[in-house]
């Protein structure tokens, strides 16, 4: 048996370990009884001794840069502490700093690239006893050495393998968006062919984009469709649109509402004309910056001109819900370009009240791709131990950009609520709110932030205040009337 186990925090744990369901089909397809345990950092540890006690083969986790990696970090410690049971890492992280990871004490593989294939035959290895140095695609260790055997070669025909969502309760993650009730997340590719500097994918990927064939993934909606009865679909690809032909055929045979990433520079009137008839309920997109010299700079392709254009036809064709996120803190930028991309912000919501700046967050330093030198040359000290890559999740409200000397972590923080608030204020489409909120943003301005506690506080009693109380039912009623409008 193998144990394959994911850590989000509360907020995450609606969010489906689609990589570990795919390797956990593939192992299962080579006979082997899998676990997938999708865990809370609140609720980890007191797992431990059960997954023990079941004496797995292996245990595997999935861990990614930053985020949750802490938690993930205590809980192999205490499996160390009582048990010999090997553990492996994979997913981004221990692909981007597949040594470091193996200089602790706690992690005895690491499985860098995609996992189905080369899962499988390191369990056949381990199960037989035999030398890992046979097994494309890992490091481990030998005697104290580290050692890395040679790439395994991406997988070119995703359709042998899918997300097996036996292993988990998918009910866990059919969850209400928008204004249906059973909406899911699924992916239909991998990976982007573009050059984003900052971007994970560059050395994930290799900036090779490859896809499940459109009749898998119809077929797979279709199951899902009506043994669950999905009224939604959320596409988790990086890039779902790199074939637009593609994508729309899906979205047309699903005949589901549906979302989707795309990138600014696919937007056209005969995209969103697409967007519309075939259902699109959100288009999502990296705006990152409003400087034209930093987007520039993380070769992003487009300029902010394209950014307000796209904008602009995206909501002439009626999109119901236009996300997007913006990057502060790139190496190099200065406070004046920082206060164009706030400007940026308030551009667009003035083209669109209902547009949603879905992520403001810091960039965060993926090792092994362009931007990472840049900012190691700027300031930026790279963790020497891996639980510390936990002081750079981007959503944290304590995150310190090292390579910049004007973004404070406290500002950043108020930087990333205050942009969020934002877009709640425009949409109440209230003067005296709009003005204060453009003030702010393009002046940087958050002194005496009165107006953004009380929004803060009032948001925290809609989200999670006793739902029984008098006014948190009033709060919710008002809030539920402007999500309606929203949509």
């Amino acid at each position: 048996m193998i144990t394959l186990i994911k850590i989000n925090s509360l907020k995450g744990m609606t969010n489906p370990p689609l990589g570990l369901l795919y390797v956990g089909d593939a192992l299962k397809k080579a006979g082997y009884e899998v676990k997938v345990l999708h865990y809370s950092s609140e609720d980890a540890l007191n797992h431990v001794a059960e997954i023990v006690q079941s004496k797995p083969l292996f245990i595997g986790f999935s861990a990614f840069t930053a985020g949750g990696i802490k938690d993930t970090v205590l809980m192999c410690k205490e499996i160390k502490r009582v048990s010999n049971i090997p553990i492996v890492w994979g997913n981004a992280h221990a692909s981007l700093t597949p040594e470091q990871c193996l200089r602790e004490s706690y992690i005895d593989i690491v499985v860098f690239g995609e996992g189905e294939e080369t899962t499988v035959e390191l369990a056949k290895a381990l199960e037989r006893g035999e030398d890992l140095k046979n097994v494309k695609g890992i490091g481990y260790k030998d005697k104290g050495e580290i050692k890395f055997t040679e790439p395994r070669p991406f997988i070119q025909d995703l359709d042998k393998y899918k997300a097996d969502w036996s292993l988990v309760d998918i009910n866990n993650y059919i969850r209400p968006y928008w204004n249906l009730k059973r909406v899911l997340p699924i992916v239909t590719s991998r990976g982007c062919p573009h050059n984003c500097g900052f971007c994970y994918n560059l050395a994930f990927n290799k900036r090779k984009w490859r896809a499940h064939s459109i009749d898998f993934i119809v077929s797979e909606v279709k199951k899902l469709k009506s043994e669950y009865n999905l009224d939604g679909i959320r596409f988790w690809d990086d890039n779902f649109f790199v074939d637009k032909e593609r994508a729309f055929e899906i979205a047309k045979r699903i005949n589901l509402p549906y979302s989707g990433d795309a990138r600014i520079d696919y937007v056209d009137e005969n995209f969103a004309r697409k967007l519309k008839e075939t259902n699109c309920k959100e288009l999502l997109f990296g705006v990152e910056s409003g400087s034209n010299r930093i987007l520039k700079l993380i070769n992003k392709g487009f300029t902010v001109e394209n950014t307000l254009r796209a904008v602009r036809i995206l909501t002439k064709f009626g999109i119901p819900k236009i996300s997007a996120s913006i990057i502060i803190g790139f190496p190099t930028e200065t406070k004046s370009e920082f206060l164009q991309t706030m400007k940026l912000v308030t551009q667009l919501l003035e083209i669109n009240p209902k547009m949603v700046v879905f992520t403001t967050g810091l960039y965060l330093t993926y090792p092994g791709v362009p931007l990472y030198e840049l900012a190691v040359k700027e300031g930026f000290k790279p963790p020497q131990k891996t639980e510390e890559w936990e002081n750079f999740d981007r959503w944290h409200y304590g995150f310190k950009a090292d390579w910049l000397d004007w973004l404070t972590a406290p500002e950043a923080g108020k930087i990333r609520r205050y942009v969020d608030i934002a877009a709640i204020l425009y949409s109440l489409n209230v003067p005296i709110f709009k003005r204060l909120a453009k003030y702010r943003l393009e002046n940087g301005n958050f002194f005496m932030d009165y107006d953004l506690r009380l929004c803060k506080w009032l948001r925290s009693k809609y989200l999670y205040g006793d739902r029984n109380n008098i006014f948190i039912k009033f709060l919710r009623t008002i809030g539920g009337a402007v999500k309606k409008w929203r949509m």
